[in-house]
């Protein structure tokens, strides 16, 4: 039978591992691919709807079933990359081949969703579809490797955390660029057509600068042993075999009731501060920038919390903060002060911070363990398998909140101007900006109780496993 003979007692969660070493430069030029990500997929997820709804006069549920297209469209995408980048002897060489087509294609589109060639009449929709495909087709060609790639950079249980504080950092910093800075560029166009068009240009440079940074900063980076494997099992096998890693299981599904809510969440957002709050863009930058800022500043506190009481434990704890801020805006009203908005952002930035980053660092958990128990890699697979329920997540959470405001009789406007909603629509906009995230993070809270991954247990399969195979 084929063994862990090439990592084997010595692997990176081995027993008798040390800890590695990560340079700083490899560190940051990793992290900074997620500045590009973020804003590719919270820039998207929160002004596509408004552009639609504001500028263009289109009903939030066609934006909503456009992204949700999209996002369908991507599942095959992603399936597909990673698949490929697991069937070569080269596959760093064949992911940093993906990851630049990803960067050029993600900035092209960007820049076009923003800018559409086309802003009105029946072939609006079909532009913006597919505009929209071109912007999936470049965000897997890029995210999936880049996923990939952590294990190969970070070998141990405690260096995967560290490494993914520094994208958890970045995501911060992505994210406050992608709410806050977006919108301050839409400002500069007096939050019509012309603030879009700014925005996009700007933030498409971005996006292809960062993940250009990325791929030249992670070229030194080798592949991770592969183990040989004889015959290597077919796809209804490989199914068995991921299915029973139950630890992946529980995250996948602890991750995609989390991207439900955060879609739902960011779908309505924006529509929220400006309708329900009357705060606009301005308060959209302070919220932003106060959550933000708390996400970044917050990671060294999470990383020792890591260390001592287990990512679990403070994923679990995370969860619970953003679950009972979301709770909070059922109390918010257009009387919100700045004290309550910048309370409310410091709060949701410390406990996304802690969900990302544990997230984060137990995905290539997951991904060894799988390793340590049937010899065989599949970091593209299982990366895909992220990307996956990241995008039907997203998919879901912005039909249902395109829908659901709709079908409230929420009214769209052009030239980005506003009038009164109905009790029935603004009743939609504080469910979707704060019962439904919380009811969701509270049931991804009770999947995560089940899980039982750490690093005894990583470290008890790799010895286990260490057998050298007979001759």
């Amino acid at each position: 039978m084929a063994t862990l003979a090439a990592e084997g007692a010595n692997g990176p969660d081995s027993p008798t591992a040390k800890a590695e070493a990560l340079p700083l430069s490899l560190c940051v030029t990793y992290g900074v691919g997620t500045v590009a990500v973020s804003i590719l997929l919270n820039t998207v997820t929160t002004y596509f709807p408004a552009l639609m709804s504001t500028v263009l006069g289109q009903s939030p549920a066609l934006a909503g079933l456009l992204l949700t297209f999209s996002k369908l469209y991507d599942i095959f995408v992603d399936l597909f990359v990673g698949h490929r980048i697991d069937k070569t002897k080269e596959r760093m060489r064949r992911r940093r081949r993906y990851m630049v087509i990803g960067a050029i294609i993600s900035a092209v589109s960007f820049y076009l969703i923003f800018n559409p060639p086309v802003d009105d009449g029946p072939w609006l929709v079909f532009t913006m579809a597919a505009i929209l495909v071109l912007y999936s087709t470049g965000y897997s060609f890029f995210a999936v490797p880049y996923i990939a790639i952590a294990p190969d950079i970070a070998r141990s249980y405690d260096g995967r955390t560290k490494l993914m504080s520094y994208r958890t950092f970045f995501g911060a910093v992505g994210q406050m660029i992608a709410l806050a800075g977006a919108a301050a560029l839409i400002k500069l166009g007096e939050d019509g057509a012309a603030g879009y068009r700014i925005m996009g240009g700007v933030l498409a440079l971005t996006i292809f600068i960062a993940k250009i940074a990325t791929v030249f900063g992670t070229s030194g980076v080798a592949d991770s042993t592969q183990a040989i494997i004889p015959d290597k099992p077919g796809f209804t096998e490989s199914v068995r075999q991921i299915w029973g890693n139950k630890p992946a299981v529980l995250l996948t599904t602890a991750k995609i009731l989390q991207y439900i809510s955060l879609a739902v969440n960011i779908s309505t957002g924006l529509l929220f501060k400006l309708n329900v709050l009357k705060i606009g863009y301005e308060g959209q930058i302070q919220l932003s920038v106060a959550q933000n800022i708390a996400m970044g500043l917050c990671m060294p506190i999470w990383l020792m919390a890591g260390r001592r009481f287990g990512k679990r434990a403070c994923y679990l704890a995370a969860i619970s903060l953003y679950a009972l801020t979301m709770l909070s805006w059922l109390l918010a009203d257009s009387s919100i002060t700045t004290l309550g908005l910048v309370t409310r952002g410091v709060l949701q930035g410390v406990g996304a911070g802690g969900m990302i980053l544990m997230s984060l660092a137990m995905l290539p958990d997951v991904m060894e363990n799988d390793f340590a128990l049937n010899g065989i890699r599949r970091d593209g697979i299982y990366s895909s398998i992220y990307a996956i329920i990241e995008k039907a997540g997203f998919a879901i959470g912005a039909a249902v909140s395109g829908l659901y405001l709709s079908y409230a009789g929420y009214v769209s406007t052009t030239k980005g101007q506003l009038v009164q909603q109905s009790d029935g629509a603004v009743a939609a906009l504080y469910a979707g900006n704060a019962v439904i995230p919380a009811v969701l993070l509270s049931l991804s809270f009770i999947a995560m109780c089940f899980y039982r991954l750490d690093r005894k247990t990583v470290q008890s399969h790799y010895a286990a496993a260490a057998v050298v195979e007979p001759e």
